[in-house]
């Protein structure tokens, strides 16, 4: 069995989480895979195979790298004896090719995940404490952009700051059909460790979207992570303001703890406020789980949340899931 710390390695040197280089080459393999078992309020049990995730890194030149994350999406459903994979989607979550200057200043150009607070850029499943993901996280605006960015880190200011700047220009690389994407953005996130174990960032956004055009809108949003001896409390909070006024206005936000049980058990508590353009008032979410992480790749997770002034259908009720990063 694999430890808490190290996953066993077998004859090529791979080692679970960590990816799999392929021999003679510059190429290295990886991924994820998310399973859960639903029980939502109003509906059946559900198992979903929720993501098939593959990994592709290329580093032909010593500064160049290129790199792919491709995903399928909801591949099976199983609802009271019955199977479908009317849901599949293979999407392309990312795509660009980096190029490393210095600490202080690199490239990217292509499809990248949108640099708006911390969740978005580390959703994969494994790597979460929960199997659902706050409001704010993704509803306020497209969470993938194509085009191109500046980033690094600051050694110059105090401990390092990381910064990233971006700006997207026309259709998106193999856009989501079943999402409303960038038209034209620009935006900025700045992140800062204020102490070994407090990070905090604040991010800016302006956007128009596909569905949406002639409406500009600006986000702006802090978030902050602190944690210790296995102890963890983050934030987002977030203010999605428009052209069109207060009726397109979005705001909200959450705060998550973590808190260790013993061994490799976990308890998670998540508070979480959202009001969607239009809708009054806002939604507030409540999650209590408990998470049980084998070593850094393998994680099963089980919660349960219940919401109060649910007018936007929020998803609410218990949720067992399964992740492994490969």
């Amino acid at each position: 069995m694999l430890s808490a710390h190290q996953a066993a390695a077998d004859d090529t040197g791979y080692q679970l989480g960590h990816g799999w280089q392929v021999p003679d080459t510059d190429l290295t393999l990886g991924g994820y895979a998310a399973s859960s078992l639903d029980k939502v309020q109003g509906r059946p049990w559900t198992l979903d195979v929720n993501s098939l995730s593959l990994f592709l890194w290329w580093q032909p030149l010593e500064r160049l790298k290129l790199f792919s994350e491709t995903e399928l999406e909801n591949s099976l459903t199983v609802q009271q004896r019955r199977t479908s994979s009317d849901g599949a989607y293979l999407a392309l979550e990312r795509l660009y090719a980096d190029w490393t200057q210095s600490d202080a200043l690199n490239f990217r150009v292509g499809k990248f995940l949108t640099p708006v607070g911390r969740w978005n850029l580390i959703h994969a499943a494994p790597l979460v404490w929960t199997t659902s993901r706050p409001l704010i996280t993704f509803e306020p605006f497209p969470t993938n952009a194509t085009g191109a960015m500046a980033y690094g880190t600051l050694t110059s200011v105090g401990a390092g700051l990381d910064y990233s700047l971006y700006g997207s220009i026309g259709k998106e690389l193999r856009p989501n059909h079943r999402l409303d994407t960038f038209n034209k953005a620009y935006g900025a996130h700045l992140s800062y460790p204020v102490q070994d174990y407090l990070q905090v960032g604040i991010s800016f956004a302006n956007f128009e979207q596909i569905n949406e055009r002639g409406e500009r809108k600006n986000l702006v949003g802090v978030d902050a992570t602190w944690s210790r001896g296995g102890y963890e409390v983050s934030t987002e909070l977030g203010w999605r303001f428009s052209s069109e006024g207060d009726n397109s206005a979005e705001k909200g936000g959450f705060i998550q703890g973590v808190a260790p049980l013993g061994g490799k058990l976990y308890a998670v508590g998540r508070y979480e406020y959202f009001r969607e353009s239009g809708a009054q008032p806002g939604v507030n979410l409540w999650l209590a789980g408990l998470d049980y992480r084998w070593n850094r790749a393998l994680i099963l997770k089980s919660e349960y949340s219940k919401a109060v002034d649910n007018r936007i259908d929020a998803q609410e009720g218990f949720q067992l899931s399964v992740a492994v990063l490969f």
